[in-house]
């Protein structure tokens, strides 16, 4: 026996060496079809779907297994157990794709067995059911590397002994050489040479940034521009037929007040840190600077930055994102300030106050300004009330995304107004179509709309309605210029100015606020367009302003017609740089924070001011308008518009009637009718677009609802020319 089993190795000495050969190509082979399937041909492209789908991914250690096993049988120095390696290998196969298939359970739920294959998905229940998943992945990883480690022929208690004796031997030879150290070093205590400094940059911070407050009246950018403008129209305090009206302006009660509290020591450490974190982020992108004043407001505080020479501006404001980001705000603006030859970085503060209109009311610049149409916008970035005047502007133009603070901006300007006039002195045509914003103000006497009586008055919110009324606002303006040209004045001002003098009544001003003009736009685009247009070109004379808003600031809402008319502009946040450039014709809107912030741009500037608007709520302006509703003033006004529904739109005299005639006639002959055709003919776009309304509006012609053509009644036409033989000749 013992002779016999010595002898067979040299029997078949070489086939071991054969074997390891034959491994070793085999073990290509199957790494080639399941590496690379698809250039495997038929059979490679089978090997590997069947592999797959009995071990999953742990198919990729089949290759691994083979060449080891090729390698063991070339080496004649370890010894072979083929059988004992067999199981083990198969057993290695088993334990990888149960494993995986833990894993994808563990990532995917329930259903998660792919990455095991058959193999996997069938074991997979057992072992969750016993040591559920965490455990299972566990016992799982061990098993593996004990396996693996009987198939490699390495002992896991020699390595565990190996890798203790050496990390014990490092931290000896480490424990040596620090002993060795202090042997060394001696007793004394070494003199070290101070470095030599260098001197000191122009630009490093000296002393710490002054800290501006609001109540420093000086030495800040915009306290120009936070009085009211000097060349706006004082309103005479004449007497008038109104006077005898028992009216009082509301009480500044009615609002709640700011909820304003600064923890001065925690904020003046506050942007000292900041304003130190800002010069080291600079200094990072190699950009000397120094911070020469910190001027905080109730939302925003700027930091304004003194440049060394040949630093452009621009590499400032390049660096916005990541200015933000260490500085942890949402987002940074950077402004110019030429007045201080300074640059400004707002950063939002970490707790932000609320303004409220009362506080801005009770500022002297609102107080104490004469004009009609004063507007509380808001506070500065320094907590400065800003107060402005609607009339020199003389129309304004509001867009933001939803939810920036459009309606409350609105809001705070009725209400500032209200503060400011009666009845008899200014009336509001307010355009509501959302129906959501408005229906508080319902019921006010200073209500207008030139389609109906005063005591039908209300807020328009269907937009066929509100394109009726802004055309019959046109006869309001053009009777208004006929009527001053008779009294030989040139604006509104002049005219009261001259009635008051002769105890005549005074004209009041219109107010025109659409709350969403992309509503309108959407439904009669020419008609709301070329109304706007005539308003803001020639209405400022006679009294009438228009402030318009839109949450879709886009070019076909806010077209260029639109925005060559109406120079002062207020923008809320953005959701784009493109949105920002159509209102202001510059970015900075999108970098604004929400919730009032804004940038308004005045009319004749050439940069916006950041502005946080002044918060309304509903209950304060339904208390404001029950008071003055309490006081039954009753709502009156001569509707100039109503004698043109009577005689055509015309005065009633026979030269405007033969127009009249004429129009027919011309659609009789052509039978057709357009604006065009009435223009070709009488040569003036305003008198065809007049004409045109007078001749729906009597019944002769008629547009269908979501058609763009004319229905012409000819019978009724026919009759009506047949009817007056007189003018016809």
């Amino acid at each position: 026996m013992y002779f016999r089993v010595k002898a067979k190795p040299k029997k078949y000495g070489h086939y071991r060496e054969i074997r390891g050969v034959v491994l070793l190509l085999v073990s290509f082979l199957y790494g080639y079809c399941v590496v690379l399937p698809e250039q495997s041909g038929a059979i490679g492209t089978a090997i590997a779907n069947i592999s797959f789908e009995v071990f999953g991914l742990a198919v990729y250690l089949i290759p691994l297994l083979l060449l080891w096993t090729g390698i063991m049988n070339l080496r004649t120095s370890i010894p072979l157990r083929s059988r004992l390696d067999a199981i083990w290998s198969v057993l290695l196969m088993v334990d990888a794709s149960t494993f995986l298939s833990m894993i994808d359970r563990a990532r995917n739920g329930a259903a998660g067995t792919v990455f095991g294959g058959w193999v996997g998905a069938k074991l997979n229940p057992l072992f969750f059911r016993l040591f559920d998943i965490y455990l299972s992945i566990v016992l799982l990883a061990g098993l593996f590397a004990y396996i693996a480690s009987l198939l490699l022929r390495v002992s896991l208690r020699n390595l565990a002994i190996i890798a203790a004796h050496k990390l014990a031997e490092d931290y000896k030879q480490w424990q040596d050489a620090r002993k060795d150290i202090k042997e060394v070093m001696p007793p004394r205590v070494r003199q070290v040479e101070p470095r030599p400094q260098r001197p000191e940059s122009v630009f490093e911070t000296k002393r710490e940034p002054k800290i501006i407050t609001a109540a420093v009246p000086a030495a800040h950018p915009f306290e120009k521009k936070a009085q009211p403008p000097q060349h706006k129209p004082v309103q005479p305090e004449l007497p008038t037929v109104a006077t005898v009206l028992e009216y009082k302006l509301p009480s500044i009660e009615f609002l709640s007040e700011d909820n304003i509290q600064h923890d001065m020591a925690r904020d003046k450490g506050e942007h000292l840190a900041n304003a130190e974190l800002l010069t080291k982020t600079l200094k990072d992108f190699n950009i000397d600077a120094k911070v020469k004043e910190i001027i905080p407001g109730p939302v925003v505080t700027r930091y304004d930055i003194e440049l060394a020479p040949g630093i452009k501006i621009q590499a400032v404001v390049a660096l916005s994102e990541n200015i933000a980001l260490s500085m942890k705000a949402p987002s940074i603006r950077v402004v110019s300030i030429p007045e201080k030859s300074a640059v400004g970085v707002e950063v939002p503060n970490s707790e932000s106050s609320l303004v409220g209109l009362k506080g801005i009311l009770r500022s002297a610049d609102f107080q104490e300004s004469k004009s009609l149409l004063t507007l509380a916008l808001g506070k500065t970035t320094d907590g400065i009330p800003y107060v402005t005047d609607l009339a020199p502007m003389p129309h304004l133009l509001i867009a933001g995304a939803t939810g920036s603070g459009k309606s409350v901006g609105i809001h705070s300007i009725i209400l500032s107004i209200l503060y400011k006039a009666r009845p008899d002195e200014v009336k509001f045509m307010l355009i509501d179509p959302k129906r959501l914003e408005m229906p508080v103000y319902k019921g006010l006497p200073h209500m207008y709309d030139p389609r109906v009586t005063a005591d039908k008055a209300d807020i328009i919110t269907q937009p066929k309605e509100a394109a009726e009324s802004l055309k019959k606002l046109v006869r309001v303006m053009e009777a208004r210029y006929e009527k001053f040209a008779k009294a030989a004045v040139r604006n509104i001002e002049g005219y009261n100015e001259k009635m008051a003098a002769q105890g005549l009544p005074k004209e009041f001003y219109i107010l025109v606020v659409i709350d969403e003009l992309a509503d309108l736009m959407l439904i009669a685009t020419k008609e709301v367009e070329d109304s706007i247009q005539r308003l803001a070109q020639m209405a400022r004379a006679v009294g009438i302003h228009l402030i318009l808003a839109t949450q879709r600031p886009s070019v076909d809402v806010i077209t260029g017609v639109i925005k060559a008319n109406f120079p002062a502009r207020i923008a809320f946040q953005t959701t784009s740089k493109v949105d920002s450039r159509v209102i202001l014709d510059s970015i900075g809107a999108d970098a604004l924070l929400g919730r009032g912030d804004m940038l308004f741009l005045p009319s004749g500037e050439s940069k916006p001011i950041r502005l946080q608007g002044a918060f309304v709520s509903t209950k304060e302006a339904e208390r404001v308008v029950d008071f003055i509703k309490k006081q039954n003033v009753p709502a009156c006004y001569e509707n100039l518009a109503a004698p043109a529904q009577a005689d055509g739109g015309f005065s009633g005299s026979e030269e405007n009637a033969q127009e009249l005639l004429s129009a027919l006639k011309l659609v009789q002959e052509r039978k057709r009718v357009s604006q065009d055709l009435l223009k070709a003919h009488f040569g003036s776009s305003a008198r065809a677009t007049n004409l045109l309304s007078i001749l729906e509006t009597k019944g002769f012609i008629h547009k269908p609802e979501g058609t763009n053509r004319w229905t012409i009644y000819f019978d009724k036409i026919n009759e009506y020319v047949n009817s007056t033989p007189e003018q016809s000749q």
